[in-house]
């Protein structure tokens, strides 16, 4: 299965850190792809809009071409390299799955709901919606301040370290986190009028009255800026499967790649297993 990975509000591709290896691990023949969000990083001369279903608009028709192997009109923002749905082996029909973390989860539900067919499984991490939980849930007001000053700081840095301050649990990879982010500044840029629209659109997003493709919900009972209790309703409201990390923040991806990979490898063989049964009975 190929997969498309999409980052949250403003995060760049390439800051999948080692999220897109753990799951490659996990998954042996599974390949990651990533599209920068419109109006940032690779994507930045792209109109950025001020809805998620906008978003997912803009990202389909670069998602087709990079599925049916046919050239871009733009940087496709893989943040791992030049690759494309057909892969080194030409398999244009292999199927598709969607993995996405926060506002990138709100963009792949939304996704899943308007287009059922494009993938056959979704994947979504620490994400919430405006018509189920309340706004001080979806932001926590001990991390408001310290989060929406950092996003609007012109010093990269400072800027660096107060948001992996907040979405981010392991303390001893922290300042290595921030170095590098630090560094991949110059080539991901992250205009601050593209981070008020994102900001925008995850405020005012609503979930779908049903999501008609099978997706996992990940999220931790220990994330600091969205209420724990958010992944749990996403998931009731789907009648989706829900797992719960113990001690890891909003940046599930930075604090445990590799248990966010092995719940999606153990979901995919449950499920497969699943189907399997069925189809003997």
């Amino acid at each position: 299965m190929d997969w498309l990975f999409l980052r949250g509000l403003a995060r760049a591709a390439a800051h999948w850190d080692r999220q897109p290896a753990a799951l490659e691990a996990a998954l042996p023949g599974d390949r990651v792809h990533t599209l920068d969000l419109p109006g940032i990083a690779t994507a930045v001369e792209r109109r950025a809009p001020w809805s998620v279903a906008a978003m997912v608009g803009d990202l389909r028709e670069r998602w087709l071409e990079l599925r049916d192997g046919t050239p871009a009109a733009g940087p496709l923002g893989q943040a791992r390299g030049e690759r494309t749905g057909a892969g080194p082996s030409g398999e244009p029909g292999r199927p598709w799955g969607i993995l996405g973390i926060s506002l990138g989860g709100m963009v792949a539900m939304q996704w899943l709901a308007s287009h059922p067919t494009d993938f056959e499984r979704g994947v979504v991490i620490v994400s919430s919606a405006a018509n189920l939980s309340p706004p001080w849930r979806r932001m926590l007001p001990s991390c408001t301040p310290t989060y929406l000053a950092a996003l609007f700081a012109r010093d990269v840095e400072a800027r660096e370290r107060r948001i992996l301050g907040v979405i981010t649990n392991d303390d001893a990879r922290r300042p290595g986190l921030v170095a590098k982010n630090v560094a991949l500044a110059p080539t991901t840029p992250i205009p601050i009028p593209v981070a008020v629209r994102q900001l925008s659109a995850a405020t005012v997003w609503r979930a779908p009255r049903t999501l008609p493709v099978p997706t996992l919900f990940l999220g931790s009972d220990a994330d600091h800026m969205v209420h724990p209790g958010c992944t749990p309703k996403l998931a009731t409201r789907f009648d989706m499967p829900c797992r719960m990390h113990p001690w890891g923040g909003h940046e599930l991806p930075h604090d445990d790649p590799d248990w966010v990979a092995a719940q999606v490898a153990a979901w995919l063989a449950e499920t497969r297993a699943g189907r399997a049964a069925r189809h003997d009975g």
